[in-house]
């Protein structure tokens, strides 16, 4: 009995230590009424390119920072919760990294064609997905990491949403040791 109280105040302390990390205060009314909204709304007015599939690779090299890129379906509940985290993670990092986004759908995941091109092109898994470019010592552009984070987390429909704040805070955490590489 006593290691299941143990454990619960241990796990309840590691959320809390957590949590705390981020470094803003967040409007979580705010969050919940966004991941309502479609990708390009929620990413609107952020100073994050828009990318196509077309002009991908042109688009990636070049750059003078390390790039985020983040693939999305425009009304795919999980990839309006995960544009929720992108919006606020790229104000917190835009002098550190340059943030783009490319829609490979307007609704729903990609085709099972779409989402074997994308594998192919891009060695993009999953969508919503996430592709971080570091700049190699030659100035060329190379995949640092793939992500995918699957968004359809319940703390979108509980009042605290709790867990939307540690996403945030292990995103944040996760870029921190990324750059300092």
């Amino acid at each position: 009995m006593l290691t299941i109280f143990v454990k619960s105040l241990l796990l309840f302390s590691l959320l809390l230590s957590v949590q705390a990390l981020a470094s803003k205060d967040i409007n979580m009314v705010e969050v919940r009424n966004l991941a309502k909204k479609p990708v390009d709304e929620i990413l609107d007015q952020e100073f994050i390119e828009i990318f196509s599939i077309e002009n991908y690779w042109k688009s990636v090299h070049g750059r003078n920072k390390p790039l985020v890129v983040f693939f999305y379906s425009n009304h795919h509940g999980p990839s309006q919760r995960l544009a929720t985290l992108i919006k606020y993670v790229s104000s917190d990092y835009a002098n550190k990294l340059s943030f783009a986004r490319l829609k490979v759908s307007e609704k729903a995941k990609p085709t099972k064609g779409l989402a074997k091109q994308l594998n192919e092109k891009f060695s993009l898994d999953n969508t919503p997905g996430i592709l971080f470019y570091d700049n190699s010592a030659n100035s060329d552009m190379i995949l640092e990491d793939e992500d995918y984070i699957d968004a359809d987390f319940k703390e979108f429909r509980t009042p605290s949403m709790l867990l939307w704040k540690t996403y945030y805070s292990a995103v944040r955490k996760a870029l921190d040791a990324l750059l300092a590489d």
